[in-house]
């Protein structure tokens, strides 16, 4: 590498590591810690709300806030560090159409758990979109036909994203100016880009499975030490792509078909108004997929066809 591209690397990478029924509570102890109220969404209570919104503006730090089953159409603003949780996922659903769904701003804490989310998100925001918050847990939800990022986060760090399915969405995942983002067991089907990362660092792709996505499953731009690990690439165009991204590493990951010898991932350092062609490695590709976390055991079959 010459001087100039040292200090383009270096240029780069600086500022990315800079960035860096009544529920029962013995069931939700298991999951949270409780360190406030309740507050019930939905069913028949005498004193449940009937939207999520309501109930955000009367709750606390700290609170939980319970949603049953049914269909709710609202724009979501969160700005206190609460506990957002569905009865069921496949029946909790939020839905409205070419809208920012969940908004959290200047959030210490944020849990979401147990939710469809459908026909959200608009450029350039996602269907959740966290802005200069931390410390925030997505899981168990499913996010279909959304016209943008089903969660995109900006200047965002400490963000678990588990167990959640995205579904023909534009985009799964897109994590920009954002550090430390933990995303494991999710599958991303029939989406156009399964994961976007835009001058970010120390993110983690573990135990994911991208399906039949359009144009690309990862694509890393302007960003440093990601790790992937133990993902499949099924029926994927392009499974990763990067520009001017260093350090990260891929491991252990099924790529389409079997392989013995290493995987060559494809990508490029742009500078200068010129593209030049680099490449990065997984050392140990599998030989068959990744079985042990699959989500939808139909994506097994689906990679020997």
């Amino acid at each position: 590498m010459d001087g100039k591209m040292k200090k383009f690397a270096i240029i780069i990478i600086i500022p990315l590591i800079i960035i860096l029924t009544p529920l029962d509570a013995t069931k939700l102890n298991s999951f949270y810690e409780i360190d406030g109220n309740i507050l019930y969404v939905g069913g028949d209570g005498p004193n449940n709300y009937t939207s999520i919104q309501a109930a955000i503006n009367d709750a606390e730090d700290g609170d939980i806030i319970f949603v049953y089953s049914g269909r709710y159409y609202e724009d979501i603003y969160i700005w206190k560090n609460i506990s957002l949780i569905g009865e069921n996922r496949n029946t909790t659903i939020i839905e409205l159409g070419r809208g920012v769904l969940i908004y959290g701003e200047n959030l210490a804490m944020l849990k979401i758990k147990e939710f469809t989310i459908v026909d959200g998100a608009t450029v350039p925001d996602g269907a959740i979109t966290l802005v200069g918050s931390r410390n925030i847990t997505i899981e168990d939800c499913y996010f279909f036909n959304n016209f943008w990022a089903c969660i995109l986060t900006y200047n965002t760090t400490n963000i678990k994203i588990s167990n959640c399915t995205f579904d023909t969405n534009l985009i799964g995942i897109e994590i920009d100016y954002s550090c430390n983002i933990a995303i494991y067991r999710c599958d991303f089907l029939r989406d156009v880009v399964g994961m976007y990362t835009y001058f970010s660092s120390f993110n983690r792709l573990l135990e994911c499975n991208f399906n039949h996505d359009s144009d690309a499953g990862i694509y890393l731009k302007n960003s440093v030490f990601s790790f992937v690990y133990h993902c499949n690439f099924i029926h994927t165009k392009l499974p990763a792509y990067f520009t001017n991204s260093f350090f990260n590493i891929w491991n252990k990951n099924y790529w389409n078909r079997p392989r013995i010898l290493p995987k060559i991932i494809r990508g490029e350092i742009v500078t200068n108004n010129k593209n030049i062609p680099w490449f990065n490695l997984d050392w140990h590709p599998l030989r068959s997929p990744y079985t042990q976390t699959l989500l939808n055991p139909r994506l097994t079959k689906s990679a020997n066809e």
